[in-house]
This record gives structure tokens, sequence and C-alpha cells, in this order.
């Protein structure tokens, strides 16, 4: 067992702490009896309405001032702040390489230059398309030798994964040549109840594809597989994720300067595998028939400039061996806690169909 820090009288803060992984690490750290949690984001309703232990902060992290604030205050900077929303990505791709690079740059630096340690959540997309063995097999990804690949520059999707991999160099760069004390955490696709918005009731655009499934079943409408669904996804769920942050929190001697993979190599599916499991599931959960399923391509779904990559497999040994860790929710039991907590939230606002 690797030594465990005791959080009792840490300050953590979460930037971006009122989305989706955010709001989850929250709950997760104020169900132990120790640290103070700050949260600082533009939205809170993912979070507890009160707690003692829970200060909410409705701020961007680029309005002046909260980074100073945030460093200052914090022994533990977790930045969970982003925009990951793939149909963003070649629409407003300025927009993404702000966030997810550009206004983070202040916060490594004031990390570094302060003596805070600083946990991110990085993406692994950064991963970019993945690497084949000699016979052609699709390899792993691990955090320490696969190589960064991604597609031209026309190709406008990748200015998420080239932002995000930006900022991780620099906190590489920061922690090799100035001392900062990190941890870069690479999720593999995360879901789980309270992810994203519903298009129309709080958001509008398209968000992740669990959204995009969950809105069409409760609108009656087709599930749209972008180019069939072939593409595969290794699908983690969020408290799997949550109990590994909470780990790496706990042990900052093992975690210090590492880039860790979290994710559930055994949830390898296509995207066509999840929308029948999914509908299947609900229809029996709500009395329902079973929705259509439907291919678009993904220009028409996303518009140009996206480009789909085709597996990605997390190498998840050094997670194993530094954190003690092992994920454990496989995807059937996912799925009808996301399905219960949609329907809680938005069958209301959902127009009835027969």
């Amino acid at each position: 067992m690797k030594e465990i820090k005791d959080l009792t009288a840490e300050k953590i803060t979460i930037l971006g702490g009122g989305g989706f992984l955010g709001s989850h690490l929250a709950r997760a750290l104020l169900e132990r009896d120790c640290c103070k949690v700050r949260v600082v984001d533009l939205s809170m309703d993912k979070l507890p309405e009160k707690h003692e232990r829970l200060e909410k902060i409705e701020a961007s992290v680029d309005d002046g001032g909260v980074i100073a604030e945030v460093v200052s205050w914090s022994d533990i900077v977790v930045s969970a702040t982003a925009i990951c929303n793939p149909a963003v990505y070649n629409t407003d791709p300025a927009a993404v390489i702000q966030a997810n690079f550009t206004h983070l740059e202040p916060l490594v630096k004031r990390c570094a230059r302060s003596g805070k340690r600083l946990i991110h959540f990085s993406t692994c997309e950064v991963y970019g398309h993945p690497q084949r063995s000699p016979s052609g097999q699709i390899l792993p990804m691990n955090e320490d030798s696969t190589p960064l690949t991604m597609g031209p520059i026309s190709k406008e999707r990748w200015s998420y994964a080239a932002a995000k991999q930006l900022l991780e160099r620099l906190i590489y760069g920061c922690g090799r040549h100035e001392g900062l004390d990190y941890t870069i955490v690479r999720p593999f696709n995360v879901i789980g109840p309270r992810m994203d918005y519903m298009p129309g009731v709080d958001g509008e655009g398209t968000p992740r594809v669990l959204a995009c499934f969950m809105r069409a079943l409760l609108f009656r409408e087709p599930l749209r597989l972008v180019d069939g669904g072939r593409a595969r996804r290794a699908f983690s769920y969020v408290t799997d994720f949550t109990d590994a942050v909470v780990r790496i929190i706990e042990r900052p001697s093992a975690c210090q300067r590492q880039i860790i993979n979290i994710g559930c190599p055994d949830n390898d599916i296509t995207i066509k595998e999840l929308a029948v499991r999914l509908r299947e599931k609900y229809a029996a959960m709500c009395a329902v028939p079973p929705s259509a399923i439907v291919s678009v391509s993904s220009e028409e779904f996303y518009g140009p400039g996206y480009e789909d990559v085709e597996r990605r497999i997390p190498d998840i040994d050094k997670a194993r061996a530094l954190l003690d860790w092992e994920p454990r929710t496989p995807i059937d039991e996912m799925l009808g806690p996301i399905i219960e907590d949609y329907v809680t939230r938005y069958a209301p606002f959902c127009p009835a169909k027969s």
C-alpha cells in the first residue's frame, strides 16, 4: 500500500467544479470527513445546495484576479475547466484553444511560482490516432511511450487535442525546469449521471454522445450514429474516475510529476453497441418501444473539418501501480443510473409522445 496523506487540513480548489467531472469530484471529496473544497465555475446546479466544507465562487478562470486568489488560498488546485464539446472543435476553434490553453497558462505559471500542487485534467484525445503493431493490431495508449499523432491543420477537430497537448507540455516544462508539483490526468471517455446538458432545455448545440443519445430517447427521436457508429471507445464510469482522482490527491509523492491514464479497457465497445444497449435499457425501464437508430455522416453531424478516431484503448498499468486502483463498473451497470438521472431531470420538459 502506497503512503496516503491525511487531507484533513487541506484546502482544495476545483476549477470547473460545477461541470460533469468537477462536480462529481467535489461530491466525492465532501463525502470524506476531511478537506475544505472551493468550486469556481459559472454554474453550480450539479453541486449540493449547501455544505459546511463547500464554498462556491461564480466566476470564470479568465476573470481578473481569479487565478491569483485561487492559488493563494489553495494547497491543491484541480484544473477541470475546459471546452470539451466535439461539435465546437471545428466550428469555433479559437474559443477552444483559448479555453483549453490560453486561459490556463497563467494558472500553471502561478502554481509553479507559489509552490502549489496542480492536478490537471487533460484528455485521452491528446494521443490522436492510435498506433498499430507490425501486424496491424491497434495498441493500448501508454502515457510515457505512445506518440501523439494528430491529423492535418485542415481537420479543425484537432484544435481541442492540440490545445490540451500544448498545456501538458507547458506543465511538464514547468515541472522539470521550475519545480512545479503536478499530476496530469488523462480521462478515457468517462460517462455517468449529470453529464452535459439537454439541447433546447438547459443548453444549445450538440453535446457529447451520451447526452445526444439520451435526448433522442427522451424526445422519442431516432438515435443518430456518426458514420454508422463504427468507432470504438473504452467507456469508464464517473465514480471509478473520481475514486482514482481522490487516490491521486492522497498520494502526492507517488504521483508527483506523473501523467496517468484513467479508463477501463474492458469496456471497449462500438458507439453503435452503446446506442443499442442504451435504447434497450431505456425501453425496458420506461416501458416504451425501442427507438430507431439511423446513420449520418460526420460532416452532416459535426460540419466540415471533423475527423474521428477509430479506437482508444487505455493502458492503465501505471494507475494500478501508483494508486492501487482498478475500474470496477461494466457498461451494463452504468446505464441504469444514467437513465434514471436523465429521466428525473428532463422528462418534465419533454413533449409527451405516444
